[in-house]
């Protein structure tokens, strides 16, 4: 089996953030499971996880949880998974650009 290294993941990363990036508007993703697209409308949210798991090529389960804007605004606000990932995440897509952090340990 290959050996898994930094530069591994941050390849899997980086491609995967370019992708979904273009492919659906990504406006926020944080390291903790969430993308933010504005592409994400009208679309069932169990079709959001497979398509976006599809474009995955790590060798760790994708778990994320895909919202448009306006369902994130909401539940940011809420006690549950999506405020603790707004104060404990990090955020690899801020504002539809790619800023992966050097400092920060992945």
């Amino acid at each position: 089996m290959d050996r898994i290294t930094d530069r591994n993941v941050k390849k899997w990363i980086n491609r995967f953030l370019a992708v979904i990036s273009d492919k659906y508007s990504a406006e926020k993703v944080l390291l903790f499971g969430i993308i933010v697209g504005k592409k994400f409308e009208g679309i069932n949210w169990l079709k959001r996880l497979r398509d976006v798991s599809v474009e995955w090529e790590g060798l760790v389960l994708l778990e994320a949880i895909c919202y448009t804007p306006e369902e994130f605004g909401e539940k940011k606000k809420e006690i549950g998974i999506v405020s603790e990932a707004v104060k404990e995440g990090i955020e690899l897509i801020a504002r539809g650009k790619i800023c992966i952090p050097a400092n920060k340990q992945m």
